[in-house]
């Protein structure tokens, strides 16, 4: 999934537990599986390098940018500068107490602050962003259930740096891994 999101524009849009499958491949190996792919969001390329903008700042721990960037890239914005304001603290603030975890490890609990926020300063979310975090959250369960010692990060912080090169973002870095 992640994979799907970063490097190839699209996201599934029906994921849930019953539409993945796990199985072995030929070295035994634990592969998931994902099926009904009958809803596939696919991003433009617009959409996807915002995407890929957003959780690129997240990940590097800068949520006052990632604000930032859902006001800038959002289709329309019904906040007034103090709400995106207000809106921009709040995702530096999310970033700030949680240090000590990564985007992509606890997407859910961020995801359920951010549309609070956006909700409570009139910033609209962009579609792309709210499924690409779930299905990141979804896949993240399933994952830590499978391989309880896998650091999500590890794994997506690559597929970040491909995909901001891939779009000509400027200024990665790799944040320090625990």
């Amino acid at each position: 999934t992640m994979e799907m999101i970063f490097l190839h524009d699209f996201v599934h849009g029906d994921l849930h537990p019953g539409n993945i499958l796990v199985s072995r491949d030929e070295k035994g190996k634990l592969r998931m599986n994902l099926l009904d792919c009958g809803l596939v969001v696919e991003m433009g390329e617009r959409e996807h390098k915002n995407l890929v903008s957003i959780l690129g700042a997240f990940i590097k721990k800068d949520g006052a940018l990632a604000g930032r960037l859902m006001v800038d890239t959002a289709k329309e914005c019904q906040a007034t500068e103090e709400d995106v304001e207000l809106f921009c603290l709040g995702m530096a603030r999310i970033c700030i107490e949680d240090e000590d975890n990564n985007f992509l490890e606890k997407v859910g609990d961020y995801l359920a602050e951010i549309c609070f926020l956006a909700c409570r300063h009139k910033v609209k979310l962009e579609a792309s962003f709210i499924n690409a975090a779930l299905a990141c959250e979804i896949m993240e369960g399933i994952a830590s259930s499978l391989y309880p010692d896998m650091l999500v990060q590890h794994i997506a912080l690559p597929m970040v740096f491909k995909a901001e090169l891939m779009h000509g973002i400027k200024g990665f870095s790799f944040p320090k891994l625990m």
